[in-house]
């Protein structure tokens, strides 16, 4: 012990925090970056599309001249992706770069579903919807801030060839919290290949799973931050940094 203080742990938020038509708040640990969806999926005919069709023939061009066509459709392939999950309600997806404990560097991907539901109890959505998927494994139910109910699961899948890239294990984690109005049921889902480490990400998405909330937390962040309202919200910062330890 050296006695010194230790450094107040830092909260980086996100510009979407402040967005006024957001309905769902969450933190992500260090290593995370999020991926602009709304900018990859620009609508057809807009400016927006225009730079972005531009930047694309930018990285396109980048490319060795034996090697763009292939480039170029792996741009289109991104861009399908992104349209396809926007389609099945993903609002937010996130890109995580970590080492593991061989040396190695770790890749996930954190994505982020905000579902309309018909109206039931929220302890009774967890339960349901941790057993929607067909072979639901290592089950668990959580008591998330406030006594709200969560609940997540995680599984091993063979994800197929692809473009040259042999068929390889994949870790999913699935993670369902419902909102306390019953009706909307936020489903985030990390897949990696590291499934060396697929105990850390359980233990990541579990941490997560206690930082998320439907109703707006920047008010009470600020004020804690300012050192305002002790014993009230002058924890949270806390609170999240011990979340991710």
């Amino acid at each position: 012990m050296t006695g010194e203080s230790s450094p107040s742990p830092r909260l980086l938020i996100d510009d979407s925090a402040r967005d006024p038509s957001s309905k769902i708040w969450y933190a992500l640990p260090g290593g995370y970056f999020d991926i602009p969806l709304d900018a990859l999926d620009a609508e057809p005919g807009t400016e927006q599309e225009e730079r972005l069709e531009h930047l694309m023939a930018l990285v396109a061009d980048c490319a060795p001249e034996t090697e763009r066509d292939r480039y170029a459709q792996t741009v289109h392939d991104v861009r399908h992706m992104v349209r396809y999950m926007r389609s099945e309600g993903i609002i937010g997806c996130s890109l995580g770069m970590h080492y593991a404990d061989d040396g190695s560097c770790a890749v996930s991907v954190i994505t982020v579903a905000l579902r309309d539901i018909e109206w039931a109890p929220p302890k009774l959505t967890a339960v349901r919807a941790v057993s929607w998927r067909e072979c639901p494994e290592n089950i668990g139910l959580l008591t998330l801030p406030g006594g709200r109910p969560g609940s997540v699961s995680d599984t091993l899948v063979t994800a197929p060839a692809v473009a040259g890239i042999a068929a390889q294990e994949l870790y999913q984690c699935n993670l369902y919290v419902p909102a306390p109005s019953g009706v909307q049921l936020a489903v985030l889902t990390l897949s990696t290949v590291a499934v060396n480490s697929r105990r850390h990400y359980r233990d990541l998405m579990e941490s997560i799973a206690h930082t998320v909330t439907f109703q707006d937390p920047m008010p009470e962040i600020e004020r804690a931050a300012r050192g305002e309202g002790a014993g009230s919200g002058g924890s949270i910062r806390d609170d999240i940094a011990g979340d991710f330890g």
